[in-house]
């Protein structure tokens, strides 16, 4: 059913009312193939993306044409009258060859005592995830795109940029939730992004819901731009036995955080003891992270990615403290493993680090760094054993910092244990305008190649 409230000219098909219409025969045994289904549930999207590049690396050439994709694709979930279940992906295919999919889906049905239920119907915040000037780009007005990716190559070539990577895209989607205990969800959501990526060293870029900012395109360039020319510079590091301060920009914070604290708080992860955590340190609120600081679902923050008004399980959009002044609260949990563990199912949205009364600019933390590095980016994060907290990391695109003023880049290698850093009294955080993750700041070993 669609709501009364969407916007008549958002394109929408009967996909999802085809889909309820053939798994309700289903139900009803309308196959002789297979068994009748008991329940089901589907989460699919729907729409239109259209995207501008640079296709050939090299500022001053040719623009990529715009590129227009439709979609359309998403999730089933099965339960059959012998309590098997099927997990299957869907398509617009899907529809016309329901039958043989139906056989497909059985074939590969498995046993799972712990599987979980169709969810019952709950009440979903009414987030903001449409923005209607985004509409006119994914009709085919591109203008926008063009002039965003022109501003950016004219002033990166200024610059003496040579080699450049630039894309620039707008989308539309609708999304259908449905299950057989009557969850009807359908809304739409719109995504803007744009990315420049110099000489293969530095990049940033912008991705919301909503067409950016006024400034917001220029402070992504002169960041490109300021960065790039700090990467070409070779400086000199001489690393302190002891350990060097070093930080570590948002999307390196964001990774550490991601891999080695969000990780580990995976509802399969900590019921199969494949975590740093086990289930007793949160039913005891184990003390992990120093006191100022949380881990915060939000599935409620107005046209973030990460906003959500439900998970494809049914579970609303939310918040929870999955980490509250560092102690464990609870793991991250769909229905499966919120029954397994006797916690509540894990609200939908994204999880973001909250430090108290840490307001400190990123710009501020470089300039109070007396001698250290500033790490953009490191490799081997995926072989590194993040249960037990140590890494050992490449990190090839440094920043030497002296007195507060980037000095140029040196090949590193860091390492240390992340978890005993997070708890040490001298690691600091600072935000970026308009990014998620804060820059980390601590100490640890450092060689220079």
């Amino acid at each position: 059913m669609l709501p009364e409230d969407l916007p008549a000219n958002i394109p929408y098909s009967d996909f999802a009312d085809q889909m309820v219409e053939l798994l309700r025969k289903a139900e009803l045994g309308a196959s002789a193939n297979v068994p009748k289904v008991k329940g089901w549930r589907f989460d699919a999207s729907e729409g239109r993306s259209v995207t501008l590049s640079i296709v050939d690396n090299k500022l001053g050439g040719v623009y990529g044409p715009a590129t227009a994709r439709d979609s359309l694709g998403g999730g089933l979930y099965l339960i059959w009258e012998d309590e098997m279940r099927s997990l299957a992906s869907i398509d617009r295919h899907t529809i016309p060859e329901f039958e043989e999919r139906l056989a497909e889906w059985r074939a590969g049905a498995y046993s799972d005592e712990r599987a979980p239920d169709i969810l019952e119907p709950q009440p979903t915040p009414d987030i903001v995830m449409f923005d209607p000037a985004i509409m006119d780009i994914v009709d085919g007005d591109i203008a926008e795109l063009f002039r965003t990716l022109k501003q950016g190559e004219t002033e990166l070539r200024s610059s003496e940029v040579e080699f450049l990577d630039a894309g620039a895209s707008a989308s539309l989607s609708m999304r259908y939730l449905r299950n057989s205990k009557g969850i009807d969800l359908t809304y739409p959501s719109t995504m803007y992004s744009y990315s420049f990526y110099a000489d293969s060293l530095y990049g940033n870029g912008y991705g919301k819901r909503k067409i950016p900012p006024a400034g917001e395109l220029e402070r992504i360039i002169e960041d490109v731009k300021v960065n790039t020319k700090h990467l070409k510079r070779e400086a000199e590091f001489k690393p302190n036995p002891d350990g060097c301060r070093i930080i570590l920009s948002p999307g390196v914070g964001g990774s550490f955080m991601g891999s080695y604290i969000a990780g580990n708080l995976s509802g399969s992860a900590v019921s199969n003891r494949q975590s740093a955590y086990k289930l007793e340190d949160f039913k005891e609120q184990k003390q992990v992270l120093r006191e100022d600081i949380s881990l915060f679902i939000d599935g409620l923050r107005p046209f973030e990615p990460t906003a959500s008004r439900a998970t494809g399980e049914g579970i609303p959009g939310g918040q929870s403290y999955l980490i509250q002044n560092g102690k464990l609260i609870a793991p991250s949990l769909d229905l499966k493993y919120a029954g397994i563990t006797g916690f509540p199912p894990t609200p939908g949205g994204g999880l973001y680090v909250l430090v108290d009364d840490e307001k400190k600019a990123f710009e501020q933390m470089i300039r109070e760094m007396e001698y250290g590095l500033l790490v953009y980016g490191v490799l081997g994060m995926h072989t590194q054993d993040t249960t037990n907290g140590r890494f050992s990391l490449s990190a090839p695109r440094s920043l030497v910092i002296e007195n507060g003023k980037i000095k140029g880049k040196v090949k590193a290698t860091i390492s240390g244990n992340f978890f005993e850093s997070i708890l040490a009294d001298d690691t600091a955080f600072s935000w970026e305008p308009f990014e998620d993750s804060p820059a980390i700041q601590f100490t640890c070993s450092v060689l220079v190649e």
